[in-house]
């Protein structure tokens, strides 16, 4: 209905080659209205993933305790640490063992919410519309159960969610029905194509077939950046590389 729409893609510095050449083919093949948005900061720096990861700590496990343990680490006195200390056993025991090692959730909120929330005033947007699913993680479907698809004048951000209740099937009778082009990445075994050294969800994946064993077979040279930046922290967290 609205061939021209503005289309943000954030480059989280984090990328698969594939996304980057899919982003290429729509914007100079496919004609598509879009912008890049790199992760700069107030003062015009960049940040990337491993200066993120440097500064803050990695994302790792999930989202929820990323935030927990960095909310830990970060408790300004005694009786709030205890209370994070409490939280985490209550609510994610088994990673409690981890709580002192470098983990955070701040990386998305650098290299992707923000800068594109800056774009969107720079631009003037009133609106964003965001394919996300409620099924992709415990924090997206508790948001579509208490907001719904739309979200408008609740939060900061006015929020469209039209795919929240879609399933996997649904999308992929969509892209065939409709014969959209779809990024390489799900042609070589990938399910997402999320940020490619991102932890959340990693530990939940099958053994022998998580996405940084895949990426040793599918992307060696990204592979192999990996393992020299982070392999130790991976040692630290228990992931099998």
């Amino acid at each position: 209905m609205y061939p021209n729409i503005l289309h943000l893609f954030a480059n989280t510095t984090n990328e698969y080659p594939e996304t980057l050449q899919h982003i290429k083919w729509e914007k100079e093949i496919n004609h598509t209205n879009i912008i890049t948005v790199l992760p700069k900061d107030v003062n015009g720096e960049m940040w990337t993933f491993k200066k993120v990861v440097d500064y803050y700590g990695y994302p790792m496990y999930s989202k929820r305790i990323s935030n927990a343990i960095r909310t830990y680490q970060h408790a300004l006195t005694p009786t709030t640490k205890q209370h994070s200390i409490d939280y985490i056993n209550r609510n994610f025991k088994k990673y409690s063992k981890y709580k002192d090692l470098p983990i955070s959730d701040k990386c998305c909120e650098r290299l992707k919410k923000e800068p594109l929330r800056r774009k969107a005033k720079e631009l003037g947007l009133e609106c964003a519309i965001l394919g996300i699913l409620a099924s992709e993680s415990y924090q997206r479907e508790k948001e579509w159960l208490e907001y719904g698809c739309n979200v408008f004048y609740e939060r900061k951000d006015n929020q469209s969610r039209p795919l929240s209740f879609w399933t996997d099937d649904d999308i992929a009778e969509y892209i065939q029905r409709f014969n959209i082009k779809i990024p390489k990445l799900y042609e070589m075994g990938y399910n997402r194509n999320g940020c490619m050294y991102c932890g959340f969800g990693v530990q939940l994946e099958p053994v022998g077939q998580n996405r940084y064993q895949k990426l040793k077979k599918t992307h060696p040279v990204q592979y192999n950046y990996f393992l020299k930046n982070f392999k130790n922290l991976m040692i630290d967290f228990e992931i099998n590389i």
